[in-house]
């Protein structure tokens, strides 16, 4: 088993990592998950389970859990709960995690430089592991763009006039790191819709949900929150957003139109429900829920129906992500 420390990626050399580079851009342009990298190398890191491939193994949510050890990692699932496999194994807290467009790599938020956050990229099993921000500044919450070569995220690198964190977009290579958000609040959690054409996220206090263009222009809020609307996913043809909200005293999961418009709870429990990711391929949402003591991962229809429970473990489970 080869197991790389997060501060280790740090000291690859440049030739190395832009050999990686090259390798998981040429694997982003097809569907098939044929090979992945087989040599150890410094920067690479492979998971407890190195000859897992996600492609033929048919897994589809991620998740972070603390269900073998202290820190949290990242694993991945099938969606019906089964076949859970570990992807990461670091000294740091691994953050949420996203798939590719194809299912072929992940995105994640994870300890870098210092005590705050990096953007990293891996394979889909865990290997061929990348930091691609390498900042001092907090870096968290990665979305992958639908064409699969560039990701948003959200940092705090240009410190706005609040210190507040900021969204950008940066392409797979590292390159062309542009800023698409100049507020005074608080700019998180983005997200693309399906077409690539609009990037919903959560900003201000109290939270609310807005909507803007690609490129940052055309900034129209969706929701008027009295506390806290947060964590947007679009639904797969483009036309609904799902959100959490406490708006009736307790965190649930609400559905809206994507102008705003039929604002509907779908869930009503007495312990939180969050984080909700929305199948691209379909109807089924992915959520987090404390509604029985611990909080589990858990799917629904988008209409609140067939709830399921896919996780039951001692320690808390977060950040399910759904293909």
């Amino acid at each position: 088993m080869y197991v790389m420390k997060t501060k280790k990626i740090l000291l690859g050399t440049t030739v190395v990592v832009a050999s990686a580079l090259s390798f998981l851009l040429g694997s982003c342009q097809t569907d098939e998950v044929d090979s992945f990298v087989q040599e150890p190398l410094e920067f690479l890191k492979r998971s407890s389970q190195s000859d897992i491939s996600i492609g033929k193994q048919y897994r589809e949510i991620l998740f972070i859990s603390k269900i073998d050890g202290a820190d949290d990692e990242i694993y991945a699932m099938n969606s019906d709960g089964s076949n859970i496999v570990r992807l990461t194994d670091n000294d740091v807290p691994d953050g949420r995690a996203t798939w590719s467009a194809n299912g072929q790599h992940i995105a994640f938020a994870s300890t870098g430089v210092g005590s705050k956050k990096d953007i990293f990229v891996m394979n889909a099993n865990g290997q061929g592991l990348i930091n691609l921000t390498n900042s001092t500044a907090d870096e968290d919450w990665p979305e992958w763009s639908p064409s699969g070569n560039k990701i948003i995220f959200s940092s705090d690198r240009d410190a706005n006039p609040t210190g507040k964190h900021e969204i950008y977009s940066i392409n797979l290579d590292g390159t062309e790191l542009t800023r698409l958000t100049n507020r005074t609040e608080d700019d998180k959690w983005p997200s693309y819709s399906p077409d690539g054409s609009k990037i919903i996220f959560q900003s201000g206090s109290p939270t609310d949900i807005f909507v803007m263009n690609d490129d940052g222009s055309g900034i129209i809020q969706l929701t008027t929150a009295s506390l806290l609307d947060q964590m947007p996913t679009w639904s797969p043809d483009g036309t609904q957003i799902a959100f959490m909200s406490n708006r009736d005293g307790n965190p649930e999961i609400y559905v809206m139109n994507a102008d705003g418009s039929g604002q509907t709870n779908i869930t009503n429990s007495a312990g939180m429900d969050a984080r909700p990711s929305w199948s691209r391929k379909g109807n089924l949402i992915v959520f987090i829920s404390a509604r029985n003591g611990n909080q589990e991962v858990y799917t629904m229809n988008s209409d609140g129906t067939n709830l399921i429970r896919l996780t039951n473990n001692a320690v808390y489970d977060d950040y399910p992500y759904i293909k």
